[in-house]
This record gives structure tokens, C-alpha cells and sequence, in this order.
């Protein structure tokens, strides 16, 4: 008995597949003798089908483990203390999604800490728009995903201290929305010049560029979130954050936490949280010299996740850098 050709095989599988409950494996075969010219015994066609299935199961096992988006999540970079860039280079290329987990900017000169120097505003702001795009740009991902911290909103708090609240509503909330959405003029008047700056989100426009406007976002199952909320206890700000969510509502899986400065991981339930550290000299940026608190961490996340966006633990890093 000559052998099934490949389009007999594209036709046994689409007749296989319309099989009903109620009809026997006898009449499928039947049927396909009719179609294809054979004389095939029933069990052979139902063997056939048995390997189409494993075989379908098996591409589709793959196909879930299988990475289909990157996820290079960096936080707490506070310009002007902001780590080279080429810190990341391993993951140069690597990248589908950029996201920026708030504290881009420290907003240095407009805190309440004591300072034996101060970086004014504008100086700050310039400096991390170009630290952003030369981010961008030498890892090249797909999207941007940008959320804020507590530093990004000293920006509103310092013009709604020192501001009528009509020229108040001129402003936006963070400086990050200049850098990213709205664009801003710098009015240099040692200088007698004005200079435009493009909104970062022109810049690059074959990458959506998602400023969220808020301190979390989620991203497939897993949540990054900046909270202002601080505990002291190991991974207590993250686990807080995670019962929040979970009280909201939310379904979630990871959580990828900025703010703390510190790294580490671990479970609660089927839950994994991690405290991602900060990207940033810590040593340039430590408010908090002589108080006797934990030492900060320098570190970041790249998490991968399958095509239903779901995270593939074990190939996620969580990189500590000191």
C-alpha cells in the first residue's frame, strides 16, 4: 500500500479534526479511504491523529516557555547620580520593553534633606532627558514604559509650596512630563537665550514611548510599582505593596518594586516580590550618613515573559551591583 504525501496529510489532520463524539473512528476512516483513494484500516488513522496531537501539544509547550518580551526594568537612577549606562550592556539589543520604575530624576535642590551643594533644576532636567535618550538609544527596545517616584513629584510639591495656585496649574505634576510628553523651554537669562527641548516622545517615533503618568503599571503578570511608603524591615515596603494590590484588586503574579534601594526577592504564596535596588552611585546619594539604616543597593530587573505574558522565572535576573 503506497504511503500518505504531504497533502494527504493536511487532509487527514482538517478530517481528524471535524471528528465528532458521536461518530467512530470506522466512518472517519471510511470517509478518508473515499477522499484519498485507500484502504487504510481504521487504527491507522487513529494513530495518525494520536501523533498529530502529541506533536501539537509538544508546539504549544514550547511555544508557552518560549520568551516573547523582554523586560528591562531600571529605577532610582536620581540625576545627577545617575550609573553609566554601560553598566547594562549585556543586555544591549536584548531589550523589548524599557521600563523606567520612577526617580529618574533626584530634583536634588529642591529637597529637604541638607546639602553641601545644590544642582539646580533645569541643570538636573536637562541632564536626565539626555541620560534617558542615550539610554534608549543604546539599548534600542521596542517601548518605553516610564512611571514616577516620590522624587519626580518633589517637582509639584516645590511649585505648589512656592507657587500661587494659579500659576500652579501651568505646571505639570513631575518634571518627567516635561522630559517626556510636553517638552520645555529653558530661559537662560545670564545668557539672553532660549532653547527648545523636544519631548522625548518625538524623538523616537518607531518606539512607543508610554509615559503612565502614575507611580505602578503592569505589565503582563507582573506589577512595577514606586510607592512612597517606607518600612525598615527586609522586603517589608514590598510586601506592603503587594497586599495593597491584592486589596485593590489587582491579579498579579511578580512584583517589581523601586524606592527602597535595596535588593532581594521572595515568595508569598504563589507570589514572587522583589526589591530591585537603585541605579544610581549610592554613594553620592546617601541622605542618610551616620543614622544608622541599612546600606543602600545598586541594582536593577530584566524579567522575560512568554507569549501570553506570563513571567519565566527562571529566566529572570535580578542583578545586584554592589
Amino acid at each position: 500500500m503506497k504511503k500518505f504525501t504531504n497533502s494527504d496529510y493536511a487532509i487527514i489532520y482538517k478530517e481528524c479534526s471535524n471528528k465528532t463524539n458521536d461518530e467512530t473512528w470506522v466512518e472517519v476512516a471510511t470517509r478518508l479511504n473515499s477522499l484519498l483513494g485507500y484502504s487504510y484500516e481504521e487504527a491507522a488513522y487513529r494513530k495518525l491523529w494520536q501523533n498529530f496531537s502529541r506533536m501539537h501539544n509538544a508546539l504549544k509547550a514550547a511555544e508557552n516557555t518560549a520568551v516573547a518580551t523582554r523586560i528591562l526594568s531600571v529605577s532610582d537612577t536620581h540625576v545627577p547620580f545617575e550609573l553609566p549606562i554601560e553598566t547594562l550592556s549585556a543586555y544591549k539589543g536584548r531589550v523589548d520593553i524599557l521600563q523606567l520604575n520612577g526617580d529618574i530624576c533626584d530634583c536634588q535642590a529642591i529637597s529637604k534633606f541638607n546639602k553641601v551643594y545644590r544642582v539646580s533644576p533645569m541643570e538636573e532636567i536637562i541632564k536626565a532627558r539626555k541620560y534617558v535618550i542615550d539610554m534608549i538609544e543604546y539599548l534600542q527596545p521596542k517601548k518605553v514604559v516610564v512611571t514616577y517616584g516620590n522624587h519626580d513629584l518633589r517637582f509639584q510639591n516645590y511649585i505648589a509650596k512656592n507657587l500661587d495656585n494659579e500659576m500652579a496649574e501651568l505646571m505639570p505634576r513631575t518634571s518627567l512630563e516635561l522630559i517626556f510628553v510636553d517638552g520645555f523651554f529653558h530661559y537662560d537669562k545670564r545668557e539672553g537665550t532660549k532653547s527648545w527641548y523636544t519631548p522625548i516622545k518625538e524623538l523616537f517615533p518607531a518606539i512607543e514611548i508610554d509615559y503612565t503618568d502614575n507611580w505602578w503599571t503592569q505589565i503582563g503578570d507582573t506589577i512595577f510599582a514606586h510607592p512612597s511608603a517606607f518600612s525598615s524591615g527586609v522586603l517589608k515596603t514590598a510586601e506592603k505593596a503587594m497586599y495593597f494590590f491584592r486589596n485593590e484588586g489587582m491579579q498579579f503574579l511578580e512584583l517589581v518594586m523601586a524606592h527602597t534601594h535595596r535588593v532581594g526577592e521572595y515568595y508569598i504564596g504563589n507570589t514572587r516580590i522583589i526589591e530591585q535596588g537603585a541605579f544610581s552611585d549610592v554613594s553620592k546619594n546617601n541622605y542618610n550618613n551616620g543614622q544608622l539604616y541599612n546600606s543602600q543597593k545598586e541594582g536593577f530587573v530584566y524579567l522575560c515573559q512568554d507569549i501570553n505574558g506570563k513571567t519565566i522565572r527562571e529566566k529572570t535576573e535580578l542583578v545586584a551591583l554592589n
